[in-house]
C-alpha cells in the first residue's frame, strides 16, 4: 500500500531503530559519504535501472540520501523484521555510541545489490549493504538522546544490538524522550519559536519538500509558490501576481489539492503564519502529531512573518522559486503557475518586462484580449559587440564558433538579464559571449558557473568546462552569484 493511502486509511508510522556501525564496518566513512554529502543519481544511474525515475522524483536536485543494510539468513531475528515490515513513510533514529544522534523519515524502500556496492563496497565477509533506504532531509539532533532510558521504556535490551522496528504503539510510548526541532522550545508550557534566518529557511524548505515528495501533500510547491509570489507583489508592486486569486482556487486551478491535508505541515514548519499557531503541536517530522484548530482558520494563513522578510529580497526568492519549481509535477504548467502568482521571468535569467497575459478561456472560445502598455529596455549594442570581438564569435563555454555565409555569429548573453525580476546591467561585466546552445541552458538554468569560473551542470553539479576568459574581459562576481541563486543554489 502506498504511503499517502496508509496515510488515508490511519496508518501510524512505526520506529526503525538504526544502528550506524563502527570503524571496523566503516560506519562513519559510510555515514559522511551517503547521509551527509549524499549520493549523485548520476553515479548510480546504471546500476539503480527501473528504479532511477522513482528517485530521480523524491531527489530533484539529484543528491539521494542512502542507507542500507546487509542481509540476514534468519527469519524472525529483530533484523528479519525489521527489513520485512517497514514502510515508507517509517521514522528512522540513528544509532551509534550509545546515544540517539539524527532520525528522519522513509521515502522508499528498494533492494540492490549492484548499488550497495557503488556506493559502499562490502564488509569483511563479502556482504554488501543492498536493503536500501532513501532518506528525506537528516535532522542532526542538537543534544544526542541517551539510548537507555528509551530502550528500556521499549522493553529492548542495552545496547543496541541490532536493527530493530519499533511498531507505533511503542513509537508513541517514547515520544517524551525525544527533543523538538530546532527552533523550539518550551516556556511555562508554551510553545516558542526562535527567528528564522537564512540557512534554517532553505534547510526547512527542503525537508518539506523532500517530505511532500511521495505524493502525499501534491499541493505544498504550488501553496509555497502562491505566497511567495503575494510577497513578491508586496516588495514590488509592479508586480502582476494576481493577488485576489484564492489559495483554494488556485490549487483548484493548478493542482486539485485539499488545503486542509497540505497547509498542516507548512504550519508546522514555520514557513506558514498563522495566528494560532502556538496553540499546534509543532514537529515537522511527523515525531508529534499537531493538527489544525479548524481548516477555515488555516485557509487564511500566509507565510511567517521571519520567512516574509527573507524572501523580500530578491536573491533569497529566486533561490526559493528554483527549488519550489523543481518540486511540481511534471504536468503543471510551470510558466503559467509562475505567471499567476507574478512570479514570470524567475524561470529565465533574461527575465521579462511584460505584464502578465494569462488568462483562463473555455474550450471552444476565443482567447480573451486586453490592451497593454509593454516597457523595453533599450539595450545597447556597443557592449554586445564588444563582447564578441573580444572572444572572436568564439563560445567562452564551448569555443564553438558558427560560420556562416556572412560571416561568424555569436550571442550576447546578460548573465543577471536585464528585465524582471533581475535588473541587471547593461555593461561589459555583465555579458558573456556564447553560442545559441550554450545561450539557452544558461538563461534556462540548465547551467552555472561557480565561483572559480568552472561551468557546470545544475542538476548534478558535474564539470562542464572552464570559463574561456580575456584579460580585457571583466566578469562581475555578483552578477553569478545572483544567477547561482535562481539555479536554486546556495551561493
Amino acid at each position: 500500500m502506498r504511503d499517502r493511502e496508509r496515510r488515508d486509511a490511519g496508518y501510524r508510522p512505526q520506529l526503525v531503530l538504526q544502528l550506524r556501525g563502527g570503524a571496523r564496518v566503516r560506519g562513519p566513512e559510510h555515514y559522511q559519504h551517503s547521509i551527509i554529502r549524499g549520493v549523485r543519481l548520476a553515479q548510480i544511474a546504471a546500476e539503480l535501472g527501473p528504479e532511477l525515475p522513482a528517485l530521480q522524483r523524491l531527489y530533484p536536485d539529484g543528491i539521494a540520501r542512502l542507507w542500507g543494510s546487509t542481509p540476514t539468513q534468519q527469519v524472525n531475528n529483530p533484523k528479519a523484521r525489521a527489513l520485512r515490515e517497514r514502510k515508507a513513510g517509517d521514522r528512522v533514529l540513528f544509532y551509534a555510541d550509545k546515544v540517539f544522534y539524527a532520525r528522519a523519515r522513509i521515502l522508499h524502500l528498494f533492494r540492490n545489490q549492484a548499488v550497495a556496492k557503488r556506493v559502499w563496497q562490502t564488509d569483511d565477509e563479502g556482504q554488501t549493504w543492498e536493503h536500501i533506504m532513501a532518506l528525506g532531509a537528516i535532522e542532526q539532533l542538537a543534544h544526542a538522546v541517551p539510548a537507555e532510558p528509551v530502550l528500556r521504556q521499549l522493553g529492548l535490551p542495552f545496547p543496541l544490538r541490532s536493527l530493530t522496528l519499533v511498531d507505533a504503539d511503542g513509537y508513541d510510548s517514547i515520544l517524551p524522550f525525544l527533543p523538538n526541532v530546532p527552533g523550539l522550545g518550551s516556556s511555562h508550557g508554551r510553545t516558542v519559536r526562535k527567528r528564522m534566518g537564512r540557512k534554517q529557511f532553505f534547510r526547512v524548505l527542503r525537508q518539506v519538500l523532500d517530505e511532500s515528495s511521495d505524493g502525499s501533500a501534491p499541493g505544498i510547491p504550488l501553496a509555497m509558490l502562491w505566497a511567495v509570489g503575494r510577497t513578491a507583489a508586496a516588495a514590488e508592486p509592479s508586480s502582476h501576481a494576481d493577488t485576489l486569486t484564492s489559495l483554494e482556487a488556485f490549487l483548484a486551478r493548478h493542482g486539485g489539492a485539499d488545503e486542509q491535508s497540505l497547509l498542516p505541515p507548512l504550519i508546522d514548519s514555520g514557513l506558514w503564519g498563522h495566528k494560532q499557531a502556538q496553540e499546534w503541536e509543532i514537529d515537522r517530522f511527523g515525531f508529534h502529531g499537531g493538527r489544525a484548530s479548524s481548516a477555515s482558520d488555516a485557509a487564511t494563513s500566509d507565510l511567517s512573518a521571519d520567512v516574509a522578510g527573507l524572501l523580500a529580497d530578491v536573491d533569497m526568492r529566486g533561490r526559493a522559486v528554483a527549488m519550489l519549481s523543481r518540486a511540481l509535477t511534471s504536468n503543471v504548467d510551470r510558466a503559467a503557475v509562475l505567471a499567476q502568482v507574478g512570479l514570470a521571468g524567475y524561470d529565465s535569467a533574461a527575465g521579462t518586462l511584460e505584464p502578465n497575459l494569462f488568462t483562463l478561456t473555455s474550450p471552444g472560445n476565443p482567447a480573451e484580449r486586453q490592451l497593454v502598455t509593454i516597457d523595453r529596455i533599450v539595450r545597447s549594442s556597443r557592449h554586445a559587440k564588444a563582447v564578441k570581438k573580444l572572444h572572436d564569435h568564439r563560445c567562452q563555454i564551448c569555443g564553438v564558433r558558427l560560420e556562416t555565409r556572412d560571416g561568424y555569429y555569436s550571442e550576447a548573453a546578460h548573465i543577471r538579464g536585464l528585465g524582471k525580476p533581475h535588473d541587471g546591467t547593461d555593461d561589459l561585466s555583465n555579458l558573456l559571449c556564447l553560442c545559441p546552445n550554450h545561450h539557452t541552458q544558461f538563461d534556462f538554468f540548465a547551467l552555472y558557473i561557480d565561483e572559480k569560473f568552472t561551468v557546470r551542470r545544475t542538476s548534478d553539479d558535474s564539470r562542464i568546462s572552464a570559463l574561456r576568459r580575456h584579460p580585457q574581459h571583466h566578469i562581475d562576481q555578483a552578477h553569478l552569484r545572483h544567477h547561482r541563486r535562481f539555479c536554486g543554489l546556495p551561493k
